[in-house]
């Protein structure tokens, strides 16, 4: 089809609106020459029409019918009003001498009188006639009583229109902006006063007068204070606000009848939206896709006894949820009524200081169906969304933490990125082994566009949460979207006779135990608008707020050493095999190691030894602090200990007791964490192959939280007996689940009663916890993070990797890498530690790495000391310099241009290290890998 028909088409389709909806708007202007160009702008564009439409009338009358038939009231903006009384059909036949007995005596004339009585039958009450096309535009059923006369609604709700009480006089006639937008916004035919009918579309609520145009919107003011806005061309309702709660930084914008609201940074204007103004018109979006965008409040429910759980409730549908908007102190409470599925759910939104704070209590959330239980819920799902037409990208603490970008046009991969924040409960142990990703350790994403940014953090129900994000396209609409859903209930399935195919899906018993949800959005603008700021703000608010004390010292950069005693191994004793305690580093041998690295250079170290007790060698529950004899007993572990403290090395033997057998008074039949399906949790070894059960390994039984305050009470006791001043508390730092049995444990207070724990092993010991990777509740207790991941999980949809986790931590907690001696390529690890003020850390053993094959340890097969300890020493010697001179230090900056990598630090440091090169250089040093043997 060549342009200029394309544009005559155009043209004609516009005047053909315009026909029925022909408006001059307050400025003067017919804005039919507009719209036609925005259409044709559009076509050349390939821009798509919404997948959604406008609402029809179907009222089919002419004007000479109506004129000849019934009775007109008046005109009014271009249209003639008219009235079809309740004997219409007896005044017709009478015009025509009275209805015949029969069709078959139907005179030419009196034929033609029925077939317009039943035309007519199709109408309502009264008819709209366009003067204009002399065609019927509308049609209207009852009225309802209002103080100015008596209010019509038309059949589509695409006008309504108020006459007086005695039916000889319209009083005004209004037609709608656009039914995807609200039901409940009529504009005048001048465009100079907009109306909003009541909820019930009874009376009319508000009336708004047209004031001008401002940053490419029409507004509309009211004698109240509030305002509403149309888009330039007047073609869509954006919404009608007022003000409410505001700081001296922040001012919240609302708007009462659809629950949206926004948060306006005043330092510079920008406005944070909880839904997209135009989510509406989205035209990519079906009708539940816009309407998930227009919710402020999603809420998932299952019904237990048709194994049902995917039932989605969205606030923004009104035959889903009414809403009820109430002012309190500093916002706003929105009761949010899903009165078909029997669910109330109030959330209030508060305006604190440099941010807007979104709270459930869980406690007031009404269920009132048995037959149904909230399973999941999603607050302010579409906050901060970025069209298709906006540049910029989340910030996900993915590993150490990635960009997502815009647009990226990475949609060809099916699922959208969502993962739960502190991992996956381990009780629901899977039947295969899945992907092996990254886990996110702290409970925020962050959204950059338009010279702006956003922190949102989980501050309560973080341990029931899990982050979406999803791009264009690929959220099945025009909108790059991230947020938090929070868990209410969890879900577990078991499968009947044990066949994989007959899966059901059970659900958590009993009330919802989840934690109450928090989450708070901090606006940031100027030099803070990026991923830096991000994490910047964080940490404030880390520190400020959470309790995180600062534990990084000045010129303070050690290397981290963690070492391995015993392991169970299975040996034949008169031909029969027997699991026998092997030594793989004794108390004697990782002194020598020690001692090696010292000689070597290494003048600070923190060194964590796991499985140096006999309980830790066999699996059991260890809170002994027993030196194990087949490493070499008391003695020769009391010469370890009094190495260390003669280097002044940081000492944390390991007791790791989320996995355990049963000993010690624990008991695989008694004390194991239960699924939500009932069964026992079981920590099931893998196939390396196949990622199926590993059936010649025996399993483990996963520790139930209730034991948490025992066990690290008598860690505590037990280490300070033995004059030991801290302890690695292994994956208990990193590991988050329930028991879903009797002792009916969430992960929420299984957070609580595991924060509990680690503050009395802090008071009991000087030196506190050295965490294997911290998840963000742990961060108050920590002394040191090894094991910080310097990547991603790399998922398709991921743009590039950054440092998020170190920008936030450092200069807070001394952290440390992966196992340099562990990494595919240690050369750029090493470089990446350089970058990103990490510690070097190493695993070593003292024994041949054959002696590991076929036990737990086997995957340490590059661990063996003599081939390590030179190059170890070598690249701690190399680091270490860069590193002290910023190890109390925050990062201030980071950017990385190809293989280039600058960190910028607080202290005024600039370090700029190249990959390719293998160089790093910074104020008063260099390093190149190259000279390096």
């Amino acid at each position: 089809m060549g342009t200029r028909l394309k544009r005559l088409l155009l043209c004609l389709l516009t005047v053909a609106s315009m026909t029925v909806s022909g408006s001059v708007y307050a400025d003067g202007d017919d804005n039919t020459a507009d719209k036609v160009n925005a259409a044709e702008t559009a076509a050349e564009d390939g821009y798509e029409a919404s997948k959604r439409s406008e609402t029809v009338e179907k009222a089919e009358l002419s004007a000479e019918d109506a004129e000849k038939y019934l009775r007109k009231i008046d005109s009014c903006d271009g249209y003639d009003v008219y009235f079809k009384s309740s004997d219409y059909d007896d005044i017709m036949w009478e015009s025509v001498g009275g209805k015949p007995e029969s069709k078959k005596d139907y005179t030419s004339e009196q034929q033609l009188i029925a077939d317009k009585i039943s035309e007519l039958k199709k109408l309502g009450e009264l008819v709209i006639i366009n003067s204009m096309s002399g065609k019927a535009a509308a049609s209207f059923n009852k009225g309802r009583s209002c103080d100015e006369g008596v209010l019509y609604v038309s059949e589509a709700g695409r006008y309504f229109l108020i006459i007086d009480e005695d039916f000889s006089r319209v009083i005004r006639l209004r037609e709608i902006v656009s039914s995807l937008d609200s039901s409940y916004a009529f504009i005048s035919a001048d465009g100079k006063t907009l109306e909003l009918l009541d909820k019930d579309m009874k009376i009319t609520d508000k009336s708004f007068l047209y004031s001008g145009t401002e940053d490419g919107k029409r507004v509309y003011k009211s004698s109240d204070g509030s305002f509403a806005w149309l888009t330039a061309d007047g073609r869509h309702y954006l919404g009608a606000y007022r003000y409410s709660a505001e700081s001296d930084r922040l001012r919240m914008i609302v708007d009462d009848r659809s629950a949206s609201f926004g948060i306006e940074n005043k330092e510079n204007g920008y406005i944070w939206w909880s839904s997209p103004l135009e989510a509406s018109q989205d035209r990519i979006a079906t009708g539940l896709v816009a309407d998930e965008l227009r919710s402020s409040n999603m809420l998932r429910y299952g019904i237990p006894m048709s194994r049902s759980g995917n039932n989605m409730l969205r606030s923004a549908n009104g035959k889903d949820c009414d809403i009820a908007v109430s002012d309190i102190e500093n916002g706003i409470r929105i009761v949010y009524d899903y009165t078909e599925a029997g669910f109330t759910v109030p959330v209030e939104y508060t305006i604190e200081d440099d941010h807007l704070r979104a709270s459930v209590r869980v406690s007031e959330i009404v269920e009132s169906n048995p037959a149904n239980i909230a399973t999941e819920m999603t607050v302010l799902g579409s906050f901060g969304a970025a069209s298709d037409k906006e540049e910029g990208y989340f910030v996900i603490p993915d590993g150490c933490g990635v960009l997502v970008r815009f647009n990226n046009k990475r949609c060809f991969q099916n699922n959208v990125y969502q993962q739960r924040v502190y991992g996956n409960d381990v009780t629901a142990v899977p039947q295969n082994r899945g992907a092996v990703t990254e886990q996110i350790y702290l409970p925020v994403y962050g959204i950059v566009k338009e010279g702006n940014a956003l922190l949102a953090v989980a501050a309560k129900g973080d341990s029931n949460a899990y982050i979406t994000a999803n791009v264009s396209e690929q959220s099945k609409s025009s909108y790059n979207i991230c947020n938090f859903t929070f868990i209410l209930r969890g879900t577990d399935s078991f499968y009947m006779s044990g066949n994989s195919h007959d899966k059901y899906t059970v659900f958590e018993s009993g009330s919802i135990r989840s934690d109450d949800i928090e989450m708070l959005y901090y606006p940031l603008s100027g030099n803070d608008a990026d991923y830096t700021g991000i994490a910047a703000r964080y940490r404030q608010y880390l520190t400020m707020e959470k309790g995180v004390a600062v534990k990084s010292r000045e010129d303070n950069a050690p290397l981290y050493l963690d070492l391995y005693g015993g392991v169970m191994k299975k040996k034949p004793i008169f031909g029969i095999p027997l699991s026998m305690k092997t030594s793989v580093t004794s108390y004697e041998q990782a002194a020598e190691i020690i001692s090696s690295l010292r000689d070597r250079g290494v003048d600070n170290m923190v060194v964590s030894y796991n499985n140096w007790t006999g309980d830790g060698i066999k699996n059991k529950v260890d809170t002994g602090a027993k030196p194990s004899g087949k490493l070499g007993g008391r003695r020769e572990f009391r010469d370890l200990t009094d190495l260390l403290d003669e280097c002044g090395y940081n000492f944390y033997p390991v007791s790791d007791n989320r996995n355990f057998r049963s000993g010690n008074g624990y008991f695989s039949f008694t004390d194991t964490a239960v699924r939500i399906s009932g069964s026992y949790s079981r920590i099931v070894s893998y196939d390396r192959a196949y990622g199926i059960p590993d059936g010649f390994r025996k399993n483990l039984s996963l520790l139930s939280p209730g034991y948490y305050g025992e066990v690290l009470g008598g860690i505590s006791e037990s280490y300070s007996k033995a004059g030991l001043n801290g302890v690695s508390l292994a994956s208990l730092t990193t590991s988050l689940y329930g028991d879903y049995g009797k002792k009916k444990i969430s992960r929420a207070r299984a957070e609580r009663l595991v924060e509990e724990g680690y503050a009395a092993v802090n008071e009991s010991l000087e030196g506190g916890i050295l965490a294997e990777g911290a998840n963000a509740y742990a961060l108050p207790y920590v002394s040191h993070i090894t094991g910080v991941p310097m990547s991603s999980s790399r998922f398709d949809l991921f743009d590039e990797d950054i440092p998020f986790y170190q920008i936030v931590m450092h200069g807070v907690i001394p952290y440390s890498t992966e196992a340099v001696n562990g990494s595919p390529d240690p050369e750029v690890l090493l470089l990446m530690a350089a970058a990103t003020g990490s510690s070097p850390s190493y695993d070593m053993i003292y024994e041949e790495t054959n002696v590991l094959k076929d036990t737990e340890l086997d995957g340490l097969y590059y661990a063996n000391y003599r081939y390590n300890i030179e190059r170890a020493a070598e690249q701690y010697v190399l680091l270490e310099p860069l590193l002290s001179e910023v190890s109390d230090s925050f990062i201030t900056g980071y950017r990385r241009d190809g293989d280039v990598i600058t960190t910028v630090y607080s202290n005024g440091k600039r370090v700029v290290t190249d990959l390719e090169g293998r160089t790093v250089q910074w104020d008063g040093g260099n390093i190149s890998l190259d000279t390096q043997p």
